[in-house]
C-alpha cells in the first residue's frame, strides 16, 4: 500500500465529532470488520483515543479514495482503519490490528507530539 499526504483529509478529521451517528455502518463493513475481530464499537472508540492520519493510499487505486487512519482502541489494542468520507460520515471499510512499520509510525507520530507539546512541570 502507498499512502500520500491529504491535509483536506487530515482537517477534516480534527474536526470530526466521531459520534455513533457520524459512521456510516451496513452489514457489508460490520462483517468484514468482524472477520478482523473487531466490533464497531471499538472502531468508534480509537476516536477517544489519540489517533495518527497515515495518509490517503494511492495504491491501490479504488473508485473512492481511501485513507488510512491509525489508533488505539479503549482495550489498548492498536488498530489500523481503512475507511472512506462520504459526505460528513466516515465509512468505516476495514480495521485490523497494525503491522510493524504501522506501529512505528503510531509511536513516532506520538512521541513527536509529546516533545512538541510536554506535560506541565516539564
Amino acid at each position: 500500500m502507498r499512502l500520500v499526504a491529504d491535509e483536506g483529509m487530515a482537517a477534516w478529521l480534527d474536526t470530526f465529532p466521531a459520534a455513533a451517528e457520524d459512521f456510516e455502518w451496513d452489514a457489508g463493513n460490520r462483517s468484514k470488520n468482524l472477520k478482523h475481530g473487531v466490533h464497531a464499537e471499538e472502531v468508534e472508540g480509537l476516536f477517544r483515543e489519540p489517533i495518527v492520519f497515515a495518509g490517503r493510499i494511492a495504491e491501490p487505486l479504488h473508485d473512492e479514495p481511501r485513507s488510512l487512519l491509525l489508533g488505539r482502541d479503549p482495550d489498548g489494542r492498536l488498530l489500523a482503519l481503512i475507511f472512506m468520507r462520504r459526505g460528513e460520515k466516515l465509512r468505516p471499510i476495514s480495521c485490523r490490528r497494525m503491522r510493524r512499520k504501522e506501529r512505528r509510525v503510531y509511536e513516532d507520530a506520538l512521541q513527536s507530539e509529546r516533545e512538541k507539546d510536554p506535560p506541565a512541570g516539564r
